[in-house]
């Protein structure tokens, strides 16, 4: 898929995604690591934030973590996406197929890029390494659940994160 299509999209998440873990990382600034999670539908029509903090985090207990209640704006998680798929008219996103799975892939390559390049700024001052946080992306239920955990983690993540937080 054309990466393209998700500019708008990128270009909001490269302005609103560093404060949105800035504020998730202060709340936690005595904790060891945290999991961060972009959850959305089976649709892709949006995502919300979802977060943990501790030593032993279940990435696939998602759902039980804190709801997307921070002060930041996170609304630059679902428009634009929105605009996106309701664009995509060849694609059946109802139903499991190569082309909703390589919008996935689509999606889930600008969100490394944007991940990627947050600043290490926010990090350090909310006492934590970039090692210290696993980032991730996947459905809150539908057809590529644990594929998109999956693959997201290893894609956002370096190899010391992955280890740290046993994800291989």
């Amino acid at each position: 898929m054309n990466l393209l299509k998700f500019e708008k999209f990128k270009k909001e998440c490269n302005q609103h995604l560093p404060k949105v873990v800035d504020e998730i990382l202060s709340t936690g600034k005595h904790k060891n690591q945290c999991a961060i999670g972009l959850i959305t539908t089976d649709d892709f029509y949006g995502f919300y934030v979802t977060w943990n903090f501790g030593d032993d985090i279940d990435t696939g207990e998602y759902f039980e973590w804190e709801p997307d209640d921070i002060s930041a704006n996170t609304d630059f998680l679902y428009q634009p996406l929105v605009d996106i798929v309701d664009s995509c008219k060849d694609i059946d996103f109802c139903s499991p197929s190569k082309e909703k799975w390589d919008f996935a892939v689509s999606l889930l390559t600008v969100l490394q890029e944007v991940i990627k390049q947050l600043p290490d700024d926010i990090f350090h001052k909310n006492n934590f390494k970039r090692e210290d946080i696993l980032f991730f992306a996947t459905m809150g239920d539908g057809d590529y659940i644990y594929e998109m955990l999956d693959t997201s983690a290893k894609m956002f993540n370096s190899q010391e994160a992955l280890e740290t937080f046993g994800v291989m």
